[in-house]
């Protein structure tokens, strides 16, 4: 499905422009590390808009269902499956932020990017993206305010959340991916596990993978 670029959206949005508007969709939610907490069934709403200053605000709601996830266990980009009816729902997690895209990355050729033909992939440029975001955890009601770093390339973003390990260098201990494929969106945010004394240096594992069409 062609990307349709309203001509009212800032040029500094140009890159999100598959993004911009209204999304839901369901996937899974996996609690890795705990063997007692099964992956269920998530659904999310999402709104993402233009602001006057050529920044995009975000908006993201997703509830827990007391259902299963959907199949197989670590995707949800399977076929849809139907929910029960007597499910129950629950907030997992309100996001409110807003995503601001910078200057292309060095390293690039800019003019042949600008004399590719528009959608040809020689004409995608990464350019550099920041969301501020700040989550509110429906589990415990905590609000955090945080700032992912990453690149948006052509129908692609990817994000990182970080810290400073306890020898001081720098750690990622979040990552997002989003992805626009045949007119849907499918995106993925994974965590690094704990640390444990049997594993000091833990991988990332999938916590919320999501397929979202437009609303």
């Amino acid at each position: 499905m062609p990307i349709e670029l309203d001509p009212s959206l800032p040029p500094s949005l140009y890159p999100l422009a598959w993004l911009v508007g209204s999304w839901s969709g369901s996937g899974a939610v996996h609690r890795a590390g705990d063997a007692d907490a099964p992956d269920r069934r998530i659904e999310q709403t999402l709104t993402t808009t233009a602001r006057p200053d050529g920044t995009l605000a975000w908006r993201s709601v997703i509830h827990e269902l007391d259902d299963s996830a959907p199949l197989p266990p670590t995707s949800a980009f399977a076929a849809a499956q139907p929910v029960a009816a007597e499910a129950s729902r629950r907030l997992l997690l309100r996001e409110d932020g807003v995503w601001t895209v910078g200057e292309p990355l060095p390293g690039q050729d800019l003019a042949a990017a600008r004399a590719a033909r528009p959608g040809d992939p020689a004409a995608f440029l990464s350019h550099a993206l920041t969301a501020q975001v700040t989550r509110r955890d429906g589990e415990t009601g905590q609000e955090h305010s945080e700032t992912w770093r990453g690149e948006v390339r052509g129908p692609r973003v990817q994000l990182a959340l970080g810290e400073s390990a306890a020898d001081g260098r720098p750690l990622v201990t979040d990552t997002r991916m989003f992805g626009y494929i045949a007119g849907r969106m499918m995106w993925l945010w994974e965590r690094r596990l704990p640390v444990t004394a049997a594993d000091p240096h833990p991988d990332l594992a999938p916590f919320v993978s999501l397929e979202l069409h437009r609303a």
